[in-house]
This record gives structure tokens, sequence and C-alpha cells, in this order.
């Protein structure tokens, strides 16, 4: 990685699993810069957004030299064989170190030989804007995370008739898996785990808890799955919710997810969010609307194509 030993008051590590307190907080702050608030994010969203990084080569924690207190922090996710996505977090919003930390994920972008670059960033935030722009990023999508807070008990869910509501099992796992993927085949830069990958990283998270998965059956044919993580921002976060094409406009979407609606608040945990594209051509974000759930951030994602650039 380029060293920023020259860079004055500022060094330069690759992060570790010890820095995740320290990164979480990074988040928050830059959230309360950009949004006027942060989420309740713990530490072990951190965790799970490292899950498929290389956090020795594709990571990076910038600190004050002086107090050695983080400033700044980075990371690159390859998301298929030409392409990257970046997260870069400057709280302190100077344009400056935010320019430092695209350095390094541009950098780490040319070493894995990658073609387009994605970098996700916080929205209203004029300064990176400006920087990306000026970088020859173009904007190419927005996402919101959306959320619910119940105030009392929510209603049962109601299944379609003909269709069956249950918790997923180990056995199932492949169907789920299957459904997910295709359910996401039309959905924007959609890139496909093989199986054996997927399950690897979803078992090898702490809190997999396969009670908080469900689908929803058509006979033996699994045509709908929803995944979800307890103790997540805050509360219940769902992390993949998908209906194959055929089944779709039937109300399986809306009953997964009133299903877990009723599964969060007797766990006490009456918060349930979730990230979606905000352009989404199933229509997630009126399904959303229409359970309830409203946005409280929304991010950008921004585009380059590095076929320019070398890790030299």
């Amino acid at each position: 990685m380029p060293a920023m030993s020259a860079v004055e008051g500022l060094d330069v590590r690759a992060c570790t699993a010890v820095d995740v307190e320290a990164v979480l907080a990074l988040v928050r702050a830059d959230e309360e810069r950009v949004c006027g608030r942060a989420s309740r994010m713990v530490e072990g969203d951190i965790r799970d957004w490292w899950q498929s990084v290389d956090l020795a080569t594709g990571s990076w924690l910038l600190t004050s030299s002086e107090s050695m207190i983080p400033v700044g922090v980075a990371w690159i996710e390859r998301q298929s064989p030409e392409l990257g996505v970046g997260f870069p977090i400057a709280p302190s919003g100077h344009p400056e170190t935010l320019s430092l930390l695209v350095d390094q994920i541009e950098h780490g972008a040319a070493e894995l030989s990658l073609t387009r670059l994605h970098v996700a960033m916080l929205v209203p935030d004029r300064s990176a804007e400006e920087l990306l722009s000026g970088r020859g990023y173009q904007p190419v999508r927005r996402f919101f995370e959306m959320a619910i807070e119940l105030d009392g008990p929510p209603p049962p869910a109601s299944i379609p008739a003909g269709f069956t509501l249950q918790a997923a099992t180990a056995e199932q796992a492949p169907a789920f898996h299957a459904t997910i993927s295709e359910a996401f085949h039309d959905h924007w830069e959609s890139h496909p785990q093989p199986f054996d990958e997927w399950w690897r990283r979803r078992t090898g998270d702490p809190d997999f808890d396969l009670s908080w998965w469900f689908t929803a059956r058509e006979g033996d044919r699994t045509v709908a799955a929803l995944r979800s993580v307890p103790a997540r921002n805050g509360g219940v976060y769902v992390a993949s919710l998908g209906v194959r094409r055929e089944w779709r406009g039937r109300g399986l979407a809306k009953a997964l997810l009133r299903h877990t609606f009723v599964r969060a608040w007797h766990a006490g945990m009456p918060r349930i969010t979730l990230g979606v594209d905000a352009s989404s051509p199933t229509g997630a974000t009126e399904l959303y609307r229409a359970v309830g759930m409203t946005p409280e951030l929304e991010s950008e994602v921004w585009e380059k194509h590095l076929t320019e650039l070398s890790p030299a």
C-alpha cells in the first residue's frame, strides 16, 4: 500500500479485528455529521461488513501521528472479477482526509486488477460529491436504509392461500440460496455467490440463527425467502428478502415481513431495519413503506472505470 508517512500528522495501517469498536465510532460520527443523527449500529454490523474483506490488504485505518486516535477508515470489497466497492469514512469531512482514503481504495482496486470501482457515500455530502466528481466518478445509484419502530404487537402475518410460511432449516439452505439468487437476478449489479461460499459466510457469523430465516413454499418448492439477523442496528436487520419472479405480486414478501415483525416483537426487539435500492425494479421501496417502514439514511454509489490505474 502507498505510504502516508510523508503526510504531516497522519499515519495509516491495515485494520484488524480489534479495531471494530473504533471503526464503529467513526461510522457513527460520519452519520452524525452528514445526516444529523447516527444509526444504532453495533459492532456486529461492522464485522458483517468485513466478512468478505481481506483486512490485511484491503482496509486502511487513518490515525493521528501524535495521538494515534483514528480519524478515518476505508476498505474495499470485491464483488465480481472486475468490480469492487469501496467505503471511505472521514467524519471530519476534510477533503484531504477523504482524498487520502479514496487513494487507498483505488490503489487496492488496482492491486486486485479491477476495471470498475464503486464508492459508497452518505448523502447529502457536498464535499464528497465534489471530490468524487473531480476524480472522474459518476453517481449511478441511491439506496435507503429504512426502519420501523413497533409501538405495539403487530398483526399476524396472512399467507396467501396455497402457500405455507415456515422457518428455514439447514437442509433447505440450498433451496433458500437458490430462491434469493433468482429473486435478485433482476437487481442492479447482482453478483450471486456459489452456495458453498454463501453458506460458509452465513454460518461463520457469530449471530447466525436459522430461527430468523423464513420461507414461503408452494408445495415442496421454496418460492420466497427472508433472512434476518437479530441484535443488529439496534434491533432486527432484514439482510435479504426475495420472491421468485413467477410468484411476485401475491403478497408473499409482505407476509414474510409481517411474520418477521411478529417474531421481533415477541423477542423484545421492536425495531426492524433493512437496506433497499431506491430504484428497485420490483417495487421494494413501496412495499416497505406500505408496512410502515420509513427511510432513515440515504447513500449514493459513485462509479469510475479504472483501466488507467496501476498498482505501481
